[in-house]
């Protein structure tokens, strides 16, 4: 956690140099059961700093070991959020806004050293941000784990989604194609 803490501090130091009004910190962490599980993010709103900002792309690996740093730069005045497509064992969602600098909670997101590194925590078939210095707990929304009856290979058949109690985190694709065109 200590390293974690030294690289959100340096970036916050380049955050600040590059002249950005608020930055907001997040560790991005896999507790899903299986492994697999990818994020390809792009931070959006603001202006040219917002294209600076540090997120996710790629595979998060499983457990304490697949912690990954996000960092939103946005200019006074301005908001942002960090939006996802996600993948995880055959499941395909687009569009899940994984931060967002006008949530509520996003002030608390703001002091990496300290207390103010939030975790967005995808975990039981959902996706949590969660506020460290007050044990604070948003739910970003229900991941859509479908269950299959057969696999072969590539493809899985006699699916079905569980009844979740909160909307999906984000658009589900129906398979890999849909979520690779996009």
């Amino acid at each position: 956690m200590a390293r974690l803490a030294a690289v959100a501090v340096a970036l916050a130091a380049i955050a600040a140099v590059a002249g950005a009004s608020e930055s907001f910190y997040a560790s991005v962490e896999n507790h899903l059961p299986a492994r697999g599980m990818n994020l390809v993010c792009q931070a959006i709103g603001g202006r040219f700093l917002t294209e600076l900002s540090v997120v996710p792309r790629g595979r998060v690996p499983h457990g304490k070991a697949g912690r990954r740093i996000a960092e939103l730069m946005v200019e006074d005045g301005r908001s942002g959020r960090v939006r996802c497509n996600w993948s995880y064992a055959g499941n395909y969602v687009a569009g899940l806004t994984l931060f967002d600098s006008r949530w509520p909670e996003a002030k608390k997101c703001q002091n990496p050293g300290g207390e103010g590194l939030c975790r967005v925590v995808f975990e039981h078939d959902a996706v949590f941000l969660k506020t460290a210095d007050d044990g604070g707990l948003r739910v970003i929304g229900d991941l859509p784990v479908k269950q299959c009856r057969r696999h072969w290979l590539l493809f899985s058949t006699e699916c079905s989604y569980p009844d979740h109690p909160h909307p999906y985190a984000g658009r589900r694709l129906g398979n890999a194609f849909e979520y690779f065109a996009i």
